[in-house]
């Protein structure tokens, strides 16, 4: 779908105002089963709050692009910066310690 409304390659196969509506569709229904299947005792619960938030405004600034309703480029530069901040927010960054406990090369696990 993302080829058809961003490229215009296969237009003759299925019609914009229909890619746009599946684009839609899709994009909300994996936005909300990947929020109900996202793992959050892997993850600092500041990271995932404010990625999630990051991530529910830019699909509401791209169905504000679908619609030509205004002040769409401003949301989805918000949802961008919120998203590409969330990035700063993980625990490695923050505390400067990774957990390695998984890699086996890793001299503290050797007995």
């Amino acid at each position: 779908m993302a080829i058809v409304l961003f490229a215009r390659v296969g237009t003759n196969y299925i019609s914009i105002s229909t890619a746009r509506i599946i684009f839609m569709i899709a994009g909300a229904s994996a936005l909300v089963l990947n929020l109900f299947s996202f793992q959050s005792n892997k993850q600092n619960p500041v990271f995932t709050l404010v990625f999630w938030l990051g991530s529910v405004v830019l699909f509401v600034g791209l169905i504000f692009q679908f619609k030509h309703w205004p002040y769409h480029k401003v949301i989805v530069i918000v949802g961008l910066a919120i998203t590409g901040i969330s990035f700063f927010l993980s625990p490695s960054l923050l505390t400067g310690k990774s957990d390695t406990s998984d890699v086996l090369d890793d001299p503290k696990n050797q007995v």
